[in-house]
């Protein structure tokens, strides 16, 4: 199990650390090569720990970390990038270590779940995020042109629909903006400039709201971190919920699997068939990863930023610009570069209407009310 386990964790580092490829892209190639349950759990949460890099330092994000995006690369621009990586490291220990005492909940609630619940929540939250919006029509408009773009994608025949879409709406306008700059990328101070009771305390949101997600289809890590836009206004206890819940709700998604056999991410969905007994088994492994992580997470970012630091913003910008598009032709050809343009246009839309990229995320959200 040991060899397994750290196998996932090397190829989840690669896929964590690589823009524009997520885990279960990576899972994908490698099924056949890897068909223990072990080694793709423990890819999976690697990723959730290390896909902090490429969303911070070079504006890509991955789906639960989408809307992450903006704060980590202000605080980037800050001097401060080094410290983002230290907040989601250290906030996906913490998700792991809260979510073991809740798990005995979860296993009451997991089968109780009814696809009406979820999309009330939906519906409520879409309400909420147009209601907080100074400029709500622009903010509405946004949220339906989003909305219909994913219902549209998702519903289509791409192999990679939300990374189309989730690149163009958050990633693209990020690095289509940085052309016009100059600031240089370093990594910056990693000292932490937030309470580590508050660092705790919206761990502790993050994994709840994480739990949350796990338990709703179509309720993504991302659409659990909008709530964190209404429950903290500074950038890192808001970074601190965000990636909690990513941590979270990937274990969570598994143990559900586990207990119920419902698909929740595509990880899950590559595993063999495996029962609650393995849950001790996943519980040492993600303890043995959080800790594997913890050691060489911040030094590999702190490399790999420092190699980056030495090459001029805009070509950092355009090269990655450039490599997401030709991502977007070799997962699905001319509909994918299509549909990642459509999503880039909405997505710069929302600088120029002035109004937060979070009503984006009617991309993920619409779709799940109108099933």
């Amino acid at each position: 199990m040991l060899w397994e386990a750290l196998l996932g964790i090397i190829t989840g580092t690669l896929s964590g650390i690589t823009p524009g490829i997520h885990v279960n892209t990576l899972a994908l190639m490698v099924r056949n090569s890897i068909p223990s349950a072990v080694t793709l759990f423990a890819m999976g949460l690697t990723h959730t720990f290390l896909d902090v890099f490429p969303s911070t330092f070079l504006g890509v994000p991955d789906e639960g970390s989408a809307l992450s995006v903006l704060p980590a690369h202000r605080l980037v621009l800050r001097g401060r990038g080094m410290e983002v990586i230290r907040i989601a490291i250290l906030s996906s220990v913490l998700a792991v270590l809260l979510s073991i005492p809740m798990i005995p909940l979860y296993t009451l609630l997991a089968p109780l779940y009814t696809p009406k619940a979820g999309k009330v929540i939906i519906l409520l939250l879409s309400a909420l995020l147009i209601a907080t919006e100074r400029d709500k029509v622009s903010a509405f408009l946004i949220y339906l042109l989003s909305g219909f773009l994913g219902l549209l994608l998702l519903s289509g025949s791409l192999r990679e629909p939300l990374y189309h879409l989730l690149t163009g709406l958050f990633g693209v306008p990020a690095l289509l903006a940085g052309l016009s700059g100059e600031k240089a990328i370093t990594p910056g101070r990693a000292e932490l400039l937030i309470a580590r009771s508050r660092l705790v305390l919206f761990s502790l949101i993050g994994t709840t709201l994480g739990m949350v997600a796990s338990l709703v289809p179509a309720f993504t890590a991302s659409q659990a971190a909008l709530i964190g836009t209404f429950i903290s206004r500074d950038e890192r206890s808001f970074l601190t919920v965000v990636y909690s819940v990513n941590t979270a709700n990937f274990l969570f998604s598994t143990v559900n699997y586990l207990q119920t056999g419902r698909v929740r991410n595509g990880i899950v969905a590559m595993m063999p068939p495996v029962g609650l007994s393995y849950l001790p088994a996943f519980l040492l492994v993600a303890l043995l990863t959080s800790v594997t992580v913890l050691l060489y997470g911040e030094p590999l970012s702190r490399l790999l930023a420092g190699l980056i630091s030495r090459v001029p913003y805009r070509l950092i910008n355009g090269t990655v610009l450039l490599f997401l598009f030709i991502l977007s032709i070799a997962f699905d050809g001319l509909q994918g570069l299509l549909a990642l343009t459509a999503s880039s246009m909405i997505g710069y839309l929302t600088l120029e209407l002035g109004v937060k990229r979070t009503n984006c995320m009617g991309a993920l959200m619409l779709p799940l009310i109108l099933r």
